[in-house]
């Protein structure tokens, strides 16, 4: 299993993907939760490799 620190935003009208800066995003992690508020995206916990991750962040795309 490969963590992962990427990450892009979707566009269902054009059927397109955009790349989105990992800057200040949370360390690469797998496993974890992330949860849609309608606002912001909200990920938290999972691991990396072996250690349990207990940190998250937010991502606000209106920002």
């Amino acid at each position: 299993m490969h963590s992962l620190d990427t990450g892009g935003r979707y566009n269902p009208a054009t059927d397109t993907w955009t790349a989105t800066s990992s800057s200040g995003a949370p360390n690469a992690r797998s496993f974890h939760t992330a949860v849609w508020t309608g606002s912001e995206m909200i990920v938290w916990g999972g691991s990396a490799g072996t250690n349990a991750v207990n940190t998250g962040g937010l991502y606000c795309p209106g920002s």
